[in-house]
């Protein structure tokens, strides 16, 4: 055998072992970034829909009441999120025609990728309307 031929044979399994190495120490943490990232995205849309939903209905009840609270539940639940985790705001408790009302969801998500962390990152939506309740 000549020394080149050597030199290839040694070689043959380098690529094997790169990938071996490379794919759980760098890919699968991407992928998984990538889904994390695609979850808290997905959080975040439910939570601004949950305001806007909280947030029309309020403009229709006047105000917060049961009935707006229960309309943002709802819109969590359909959302795949527990209700009893999200904090809303709704101001002014009562508002009259034309007065502004602001409805606000807040909640903390949990973000944990592989190597790189876990981390608890608020999120929240905030939509302000008028009331159009007539006094």
């Amino acid at each position: 055998m000549t020394l080149r031929r050597l030199a290839d044979r040694s070689e043959r399994g380098l690529a094997t072992v790169e990938a071996v190495l490379v794919v759980p120490l760098v890919l699968v943490p991407i992928l998984l970034a990538v889904v994390v990232f695609g979850r808290l995205e997905h959080t975040r849309l439910v939570v601004d829909a949950a305001a806007a939903a909280g947030a029309r209905q309020a403009a229709v009840v006047g105000g917060d009441s049961a009935s707006v609270r229960q309309r943002i539940a709802t819109e969590l639940s359909d959302g795949g999120i527990d209700p009893s985790r999200a904090v809303v705001i709704v101001e002014p408790a009562v508002a009259g025609w034309g007065e502004p009302i602001r409805v606000r969801v807040e909640i903390a998500e949990q973000a944990a990728i592989p190597f790189a962390g876990n981390w608890a990152v608020p999120l929240s939506g905030e939509f302000v309307t008028r009331s159009e309740v007539t006094p």
